[in-house]
């Protein structure tokens, strides 16, 4: 019995122990919370809010802008960047939030509507608009409208005007997704209406499906770090 006695103590003393190391072990753990964007690499730091970031079209592709899903006919442009300002880059799934700005820019376009014979203009409106980055699953992207619809304004010359104005209007949020890394932040037939603008010259029928995909993300407050999505 006496050892049973001085026993006691010992077992209390190392089962406080082990609520402390858990305790501890737990605090570590949501120190080194992922964050959804990183600098550099995965895992890496985390970007900060308040950091300023950019991206180009993806090396080899285009955004287009066409009648029908994937249809071979419409607006392709060759340039397109984006600027950003990101608001919150929270512990995995997140979402972390970039508020878009202006400029959009879409530049070097063709289109191959059969009466179009330039493109003289293309301008993005409806910004600053705000792009959500979620960190999990199909890794979804978002970017949803501001105080006013994203919006596409296409000026033509044609066989049968000197300048056409083609204006399409998102209906809602764009929805995207990217993947682990550095993989293209990419947006496939998302649905614009045309609000403005004749048939045939804007297209043979009165939509516009928008494919576009961005990478590398920069930061270009942290010297140019490319951004990777944990």
């Amino acid at each position: 019995m006496r050892s049973l006695r001085y026993s006691l103590p010992a077992l209390l003393t190392c089962a406080l122990a082990a609520v402390g190391m858990t305790g501890t072990a737990h605090a570590a753990t949501s120190a080194a919370a992922t964050p959804v964007l990183s600098l550099s690499a995965l895992g890496g730091p985390a970007a900060n809010p308040g950091d300023l970031l950019t991206s180009s079209l993806t090396p080899g592709t285009t955004l287009s802008l066409t009648s029908t899903p994937s249809g071979g006919q419409g607006l392709f442009c060759q340039q397109s960047v984006w600027g950003g300002q990101l608001l919150a880059n929270p512990s995995l799934p997140g979402p972390a939030v970039i508020r878009l700005l202006n400029p959009l820019t879409i530049s070097a376009c063709t289109d191959n509507s059969p009466t179009v014979t330039a493109v003289t203009g293309v301008a993005v409106s409806g910004l600053p608009a705000t792009l959500q980055v979620t960190g999990a699953g199909s890794f979804p992207i978002q970017l949803l409208p501001g105080a006013s619809p994203l919006q596409i304004t296409v000026t033509l010359a044609t066989t049968t005007a000197p300048s056409v104005v083609c204006t399409y209007q998102a209906p809602g949020p764009l929805i995207g997704n990217t993947a682990l890394g550095q993989s293209p932040w990419r947006f496939v037939n998302q649905q614009f209406k045309l609000v403005s603008g004749p048939l045939p010259a804007c297209g043979t029928a009165p939509n516009g499906f928008l494919t576009a995909a961005y990478s590398p993300v920069i930061d270009t407050t942290a010297g140019g770090a490319n951004i990777f999505v944990n």
